[in-house]
Order: structure tokens, then C-alpha cells, then sequence
């Protein structure tokens, strides 16, 4: 998400889904939103006539009262009512859907705040990770992002023929494949049998593979290594949290429920607090938020549609993973 600040007005370009998702958290009811929207100019004689009536761009200043974000259209919907522009339609409630590719300007309500989340998500990479899956039938590459994992191509090898040289019509394929990400580095995920060969026949062949300790292979590997966390994605870091979250509530180093929670908040023992988005909107989030900052520890908001956002979502939407170890038994 590209931003630029302009006296009152942030100007922002959204660039990608991932930005529109993070547009819906930024955005509050009582922001305005500055956009050119295109409305019905009614007259008499079309009313009369019972023709269409036609329609004119205007500019005008949308104070927003609520917004949606729609993931499998990719697109968020804003809906407010017109506080500026021309005298005939102040008052009037509009709707706006916003894409990637949008320009915006928006008035923000708490100006510091809005910047300051801002800055954080525009810090994100929209960049593509390579995930060289490999085993005994197919060697498979998938194009990671902050959204899906894309299939790129997947070749059926068979019992392994390729990775034992006893076809090498496979390495042909293989390497012909893959010679445009010669310069990218490639995560290579599957049993250490497979990926040790196919890492090594990359490495002989100038390429730049990253030989990771992943012995799964296919969807189930790019889970494992999302959840290791060191994959440049924001979802990678997303799924280690979660992970770290699940791996400590039976030893007192993670927390649930809210009045747990916010114990643990006030102590300052929280080290990261996850919320999903859903929660993050409702009027609760503030204090817990607001705390949170105040004790420095760091604030993750989760994709409720995604699988770790589903798991926080499980626990009431909200939890933590703390600095020490705290006992809640007479919380």
C-alpha cells in the first residue's frame, strides 16, 4: 500500500488484495473519505417521462459509517454519508467499492493513529515466494503470497526416477522449468532423500536453493514452513505466532480468555497480542489495544478466513503469548 500525506488528506493507492484487507482495519465510522462518485441527476420531464435518468461525477466528502471487506471478490465496501460537496446532495448516504488499483483520500478522525497503522502495513511485502515442493511422485513449484499458494507447474516423476538418474528425460524438464528463477532463492520442501538431490542438482546447475528441514511435501510442507516463520511473508509470521500461541497454553507461557488476558496486560507480561480482524472492529478491541501499547509488547491482527485466523477465532478472538510464565488460578 503506497500512502502520501497532503496538509489534512492521506493519499492512498491501493495495490494489491492484501492492501484492501488492511484498508478495512485501518478505516473507523466517523473517517471521511474524499472520492469522485458518480450520481443520478434527477429532472421533471425525465420523471414524466418515465426515462432513465442520467448520471454526473461529482466530488464529494463521505463521512464513513460502515465498511466491509469482501475477500472473495476482492474489493471493500464503503458505505457513508455525504458531509461535502455539492449543496443538493449533502445528507445523501453513498456507497463506494474499492479495488486494487483505487486512489483514495482520506480525513482521518485520529490522524496519529491512522499513520501510525499505516506506516506498519505499508512496511509489508507483496512479493512472491518460490516452494519447491519434491517426493517420490511429482516436484512441484508453488508461488507463495499474502494470499493463496499458486501451483505454477508440477511434473509426475515416478518412484523417484529423476532424483536416482535413471530418467533423465525428468531433469531435462526440470531444469528447462526452471531457469527463469535462476536468480530467486527457492525453498525446497519434502523428504530429505528427494530434497537433498533436487538442492544439490540446483546448486550444480546455478541456481539458488534454500535447503530447508520440511519433510512434508505439497500443501502440507508449505504449512510446516509457514509455521517456522522465516519465509518473508507477513502470513508466514502470522502462522509462527499462532503456533507458538497453541505450543505454550500447557505450559503458562501463552493466554486466553478475556479476563486473563487483560490480567496479564496490566502486569505487562504480554509479548504478543493476536486478535482476528472480526474482533478488531468491534468497540471492545480499544481497551485491550490500548493496553497494549502502553506495555509494549507488539499487536498482530489475524485473517479470520484464514486457518490461523479460524484458531484465534476458536479462543474468543483474542490471545496472547506472554514473556514469562503467569498463574491464572486465582485470576
Amino acid at each position: 500500500m503506497k500512502y502520501a500525506e497532503q496538509v489534512d488528506l492521506v493519499n492512498i493507492e491501493i495495490t494489491s488484495g492484501e492492501d484492501l484487507w488492511y484498508l478495512s482495519l485501518l478505516l473507523k465510522a466517523g473517517d471521511v473519505l474524499v472520492a469522485e462518485v458518480l450520481r443520478r441527476i434527477e429532472r421533471k420531464e425525465d420523471l414524466l417521462r418515465n426515462k432513465k435518468t442520467e448520471r454526473e461525477l461529482i466530488r464529494v466528502s463521505i463521512k464513513i459509517e460502515g465498511i466491509e471487506f469482501m475477500e472473495l471478490s476482492s474489493r471493500l465496501h464503503i458505505l457513508g454519508q455525504i458531509a461535502g460537496g455539492p449543496e443538493d446532495y449533502l445528507g445523501e448516504h453513498q456507497s463506494i467499492n474499492v479495488e486494487p488499483g483505487s486512489q483514495l483520500s482520506i480525513l482521518p478522525a485520529n490522524r496519529d493513529e491512522f499513520l501510525r497503522r499505516l506506516e506498519e502495513s505499508s512496511s509489508l511485502t507483496n512479493s512472491t515466494v518460490l516452494v519447491l515442493s519434491t517426493d517420490d511422485q511429482n516436484i512441484t513449484l508453488y508461488g507463495i503470497n499474502e494470499s493463496k499458494n499458486d501451483l505454477l507447474w508440477r511434473i509426475p516423476v515416478g518412484s523417484g526416477k529423476m532424483y536416482e538418474g535413471k530418467e533423465n528425460s525428468y531433469r531435462y524438464e526440470f531444469l528447462e522449468k526452471m531457469e527463469k528463477h535462476k536468480q530467486a532463492d527457492i525453498y525446497i520442501i519434502g523428504p530429505s532423500i528427494f530434497r537433498d538431490s533436487t538442492s544439490k542438482l540446483l546448486n550444480q546447475n546455478g541456481f539458488r536453493p534454500i535447503n530447508t528441514q520440511i519433510g512434508s511435501s505439497e500443501e502440507d510442507g508449505i504449512r510446516e514452513l509457514l509455521q517456522e516463520g522465516t519465509v518473508d511473508l507477513r502470513r508466514s509470521a502470522e502462522s509462527k505466532l499462532v503456533t507458538d500461541f497453541l505450543k505454550g497454553i500447557g505450559g503458562g507461557i501463552s493466554s486466553y480468555g478475556k479476563k486473563e488476558i487483560e490480567k496479564a496486560l496490566e502486569m505487562r507480561a504480554v509479548s504478543t497480542l493476536l486478535i482476528s480482524d472480526k474482533f478488531f472492529r468491534s468497540p471492545a478491541a480499544a481497551s485491550y489495544m490500548e493496553k497494549c501499547y502502553l506495555g509494549g509488547c507488539k499487536l498482530f491482527v489475524v485473517h479470520s478466513l484464514w486457518e490461523t485466523g479460524k484458531i484465534v477465532e476458536s479462543y474468543g478472538g483474542i490471545v496472547a503469548v506472554l514473556r514469562y510464565r503467569m498463574d491464572f488460578s486465582s485470576a
